[in-house]
């Protein structure tokens, strides 16, 4: 009995986390999470930025490549600066739908941040 009280508690607390979109807490990492965004993942995602900046400055502050991906699939999407959503995600610590929310409350902000996650796992894919 305690055992299976013990389990869904462990299952409870993997959830939360898994639909929270823990990010706090984290300690900060010594290298970038997007390498100074290989070639092949500037090139799929050079079109979506939309921008003369280089690739590797606005992808060095994100913990992982998806995060990265995600938040510039989301601003595109929304027709939003993806610096706002960077700034809000990056440097206010939110996680994509709260950024969504905060710079467009109208848009459906989880379907937004589902989708834009989904593009950004498509393209990391395709590079594998």
């Amino acid at each position: 009995m305690i055992a299976a009280k013990m389990m869904a508690l462990a299952g409870a607390i993997v959830g939360v986390m898994m639909f929270a979109g823990v990010r706090g807490g984290l300690p900060p990492r010594a290298e970038p999470a997007v390498p100074h965004a290989t070639s092949e993942l500037a090139k799929r995602l050079k079109p979506v930025l939309n921008d003369t900046t280089p690739i590797d400055r606005v992808s060095s502050e994100f913990q992982t490549a998806e995060d990265f991906a995600a938040t510039l699939h989301a601003a595109r999407n929304i027709h939003v600066p993806f610096l706002e959503l960077k700034r809000l995600v990056v440097d206010e610590g939110m996680t994509l739908a709260e950024a969504i929310h905060e710079v467009k409350p109208v848009a459906n902000a989880s379907l937004e941040a589902d989708l834009a996650r989904s593009e950004a796992r498509a393209d990391l894919g395709a590079m594998k």
